[in-house]
């Protein structure tokens, strides 16, 4: 398969495309891509539409729509076998990246007869998707339909889109579009599960970092809301595990935060707590002391053995305690994450792990389909050449069966879905959702994933967003702690930069 792309260079966008169905990309010339095996040559081709392009001014051009089109074509120049038109479409300029991926797709999915239950949304939130389509005055049955019959969704996703949409629009009306969220990352957890591609280190071999990093962050919050006249009414202490921090280095940092971060009075407060073996009763009092109004707790499995094998040194009887101790501290909302897929279980384990949580009445649940990040552990162990020719992303009908199962179960609970993202080399193609009691949505993950608020992101590793109507643009602290410590006057400076008007 080879791509030569004319008007455009949206190789990213058609290299997403390729990567699903023929893992490894190969990149032949600034404008020309290969992947797979089968001899076919195709032309993917980006101009001013005729009847937009006469008279038009230099402004009107930008909104112009751009003829978009997919041509079979010969492999030999000289050839006199004419060109054959697959697709073609007229879309507005800032929908042709879409477009073409759409295109390709669709061909790919007619030769390979293989079906990804998201179909051409790669790269792309569906969520985000569903509201464009719904703005246009469509009504979500319309908004269902589009997805199945022009990108190529499963029935059962475009359902789960659209529901997960409606659910995240009523969560944003309760937001204010002028308050920015808040996230603080401390990169430190008790080990590094096998899964795990973040920035988080060993808390325990990282003690000499612990306190310059907590300095810094706390340094970091003081420049940028003295500089920065905002309120907020969300803010996500996140990580890593911030609970892995000894008790007075968290108290530290938790004292400094409340004195600094401009939240409002009813703002939501989380926490990760996500590591069971982190919690004591000690430092759960210390989250309630600094107004935490939701907790995270992530078990990911109920099953000893995958604990172990994935690097997470707890037990199955630890959740239940943390869990246990979390409420009797006075948490009333709760999270907790479970990971579909996981290496060595089938789709029995993951149904019992869920019952063994619901068990624990989480107020909300997140199920996670396994990714496999090439930095993490797990990936070194599948892919030890690192060629990225697992296909991990192919439809796996056991996988899916096995969280469509899930999430049923969850909204027999009275559990419903509220956001939902995806995430490039997971399992079987599929999603991570979110799901809630009513009126245990978070405000935070709902802002944050729908590139609706800005985000002013504190930390290494934190994204610093501003959004002004479709456009984000994200400014990120360096991901290395020691140069984070480093570069903190500059990074301070260019958050702000972001923000000036």
């Amino acid at each position: 398969m080879m791509i030569q792309m004319t008007g455009h260079t949206s190789d990213f966008a058609l290299s997403d495309v390729l990567r699903l169905f023929f893992g490894k990309v190969e990149r032949l010339s600034p404008d020309k891509l290969a992947a797979g095996q089968e001899a076919w040559y195709l032309e993917s081709l980006v101009h001013l539409s005729p009847k937009h392009q006469t008279g038009a001014s230099a402004a009107q051009t930008d909104t112009a729509q751009v003829r978009t089109s997919l041509w079979l074509t010969a492999d030999d120049q000289a050839s006199n076998q004419p060109p054959f038109l697959i697709h073609e479409d007229f879309v507005p300029q800032e929908s042709v990246r879409r477009e073409l991926k759409r295109q390709l797709y669709v061909l790919l999915e007619r030769i390979t007869d293989v079906h990804f239950p998201w179909g051409s949304l790669t790269g792309v939130r569906p969520t985000q998707v569903v509201e464009q389509i719904l703005a246009e005055d469509s009504s979500p049955e319309k908004a269902q339909s589009e997805l199945v019959e022009i990108w190529r969704v499963s029935p059962p996703k475009a359902d789960l889109a659209v529901r997960t949409s409606l659910s995240e629009q009523r969560v944003l009306a309760q937001l204010p579009a002028d308050e920015p969220l808040i996230y603080a990352g401390i990169p430190f957890c008790p080990s590094r599960c096998a899964y795990c591609s973040f920035i988080s280190q060993d808390a325990h071999r990282r003690k000499d970092q612990l306190e310059p990093y907590v300095d810094a962050l706390l340094e970091e919050a003081r420049r940028t809301f003295a500089a920065l006249p905002v309120r907020s009414s969300a803010f996500y202490l996140g990580g890593g595990t911030p609970t892995s921090l000894p008790e007075p280095l968290l108290e530290r940092l938790l004292t400094g935060l409340a004195a600094i971060l401009p939240l409002t009075k009813n703002a939501e407060i989380t926490v990760e707590a996500g590591r069971p073996d982190t919690l004591t009763a000690g430092n759960l009092s210390l989250l309630r002391e600094f107004g935490a109004t939701r907790i995270c707790i992530n078990p990911q499995t109920f099953h000893e053995k995958t604990l172990q094998r994935i690097g997470r040194h707890h037990s199955v009887e630890q959740i239940r305690t943390a869990m246990a101790m979390a409420r009797k501290a006075g948490f009333d909302h709760i999270n907790m994450d479970l990971i579909a897929g996981l290496p060595g279980e089938t789709p029995e384990d993951f149904a019992q792990s869920l019952e063994h949580l619901l068990l624990l009445l989480p107020e909300s649940v997140t199920i996670h389909t396994l990714a496999l990040k090439r930095s993490s552990r797990l990936a070194q162990e599948l892919d030890p050449s690192g060629q990225g020719d697992l296909l991990i992303n192919r439809p796996d009908p056991a996988l899916l069966e096995m969280v469509a199962r899930a999430q049923d179960r969850l909204v027999e609970t009275d559990r419903h879905p509220y956001y939902l993202y995806r995430q490039k080399d997971v399992a079987g193609g599929l999603e991570n959702v979110g799901f809630a009691l009513p009126g245990h949505e978070c405000r935070y993950n709902v802002g944050m994933m729908s590139d609706r608020l800005a985000v002013i992101g504190l930390g290494s590793g934190a994204i610093t967003k501003r959004v002004d109507g479709r456009k984000v643009s994200r400014v990120p602290n360096d991901k290395d702690i020691a140069h984070y410590i480093q570069r903190l006057d500059e990074l301070v400076t260019r958050k702000l930069q972001l923000f000036a008007i």
